[in-house]
C-alpha cells in the first residue's frame, strides 16, 4: 500500500550514494564498500514507489560502474565486472569483500595505530560501525581497545541518532542505537537512562525498569534516573 511507502528512507539510500562517492573520491575504499553495502540493503527491503525504485537502480548501475573502473578498486580488488539491475548480486558479492577486509582488519589488530590520518581514523570508525552492526561486538571491541577518541566518537554518533530517533517517536529504532552506544561504553548509566526512555515510548514498562535498573547498578545516586524508575513503578502498578 503506498501509504506504508516512507520517502524518507528512501531518501536514506541517495545519501549512501553520496557517501560512496565522496570516500572513493577519498580514496577510503573500505567506507566506500560499507555504505554502498548498505545503500543496495535498503534498495531491496525498503518500500518505494516504482519510479524512485528505477531512480535509485539506475544510480546504483551508474555507481558501480563508476567503481568497477576506480584506479583504487582495481589495485585492491583486481579487474571486477558488475551486473546492471541486478542489485541482489552485487550486494553478496559487496558483502564478500568486506567480510574479507574485516578479516584483514582483525588480523592487524597488534599493530600500532599511532599516527593515523584523518581519514584513517574515519575508515577504522566505520570498520567498527559495520562490526557493531553485524552484531560482532567482540571483535568491534577489539578494534576500539582504549582508544578513548574514537569510543568517544562513536558513542555521539549512536546516542545522538537514538536521541533523534526518540524525538521522531521512533522508539524502536532510537532503542536499537543506544544500545550500539552500549556496546562501546557498557558502564554510562545515561546510555541505560535512555534506553529506558525509549522502552517507556514504547510502553513496555517491564523492559523500561530492567534498563534503569542497570543503570543504577552502575551509580545508585543517579538523580535522574531513580525519579525515572519510580514513573515506571507507578505505571507498572496502575
Amino acid at each position: 500500500m503506498e501509504d506504508a511507502i516512507k520517502r524518507e528512507e528512501t531518501a536514506l539510500i541517495a545519501k549512501k550514494l553520496a557517501d560512496c562517492k565522496r570516500h572513493l573520491q577519498k580514496g577510503n575504499i573500505y567506507s566506500c564498500l560499507v555504505d554502498f553495502r548498505e545503500a543496495l540493503e535498503k534498495l531491496l527491503t525498503i518500500k518505494m514507489l516504482a519510479s524512485d525504485q528505477r531512480e535509485f537502480t539506475n544510480d546504483i548501475n551508474l555507481f558501480q560502474q563508476k567503481l568497477a573502473d576506480s584506479k583504487i578498486f582495481k589495485d585492491v580488488y583486481g579487474p571486477v565486472s558488475f551486473r546492471d539491475n541486478d542489485p541482489k548480486t552485487t550486494l553478496d558479492f559487496i558483502k564478500q569483500l568486506t567480510h574479507i577486509k574485516e578479516e584483514e582488519i582483525l588480523a592487524k589488530l597488534q599493530e600500532s595505530k599511532k599516527g593515523e590520518h584523518p581519514e584513517e581514523i574515519e575508515d577504522r570508525i566505520n570498520q567498527i560501525k559495520a562490526l557493531i552492526g553485524k552484531g560482532d561486538h567482540a571483535e568491534a571491541k577489539e578494534l576500539i581497545r582504549d582508544d578513548e577518541r574514537i569510543s568517544s566518537i562513536l558513542i555521539h554518533y549512536y546516542n545522538g541518532k537514538g536521541i533523534q530517533y526518540r524525538r521522531e517517536g521512533r522508539y524502536a529504532e532510537a532503542i536499537v542505537e543506544f544500545k550500539k552506544a552500549l556496546v562501546v561504553q557498557p558502564d554510562d548509566e545515561g546510555l541505560y537512562y535512555n534506553v529506558a526512555r525509549g522502552y517507556v515510548g514504547k510502553k513496555e514498562w517491564d523492559n523500561a525498569r530492567e534498563a534503569i535498573e542497570e543503570g543504577l547498578k552502575i551509580n545508585a545516586d543517579f538523580k535522574e534516573g531513580i525519579e525515572l524508575l519510580d514513573y515506571i513503578k507507578k505505571n507498572i502498578a496502575g
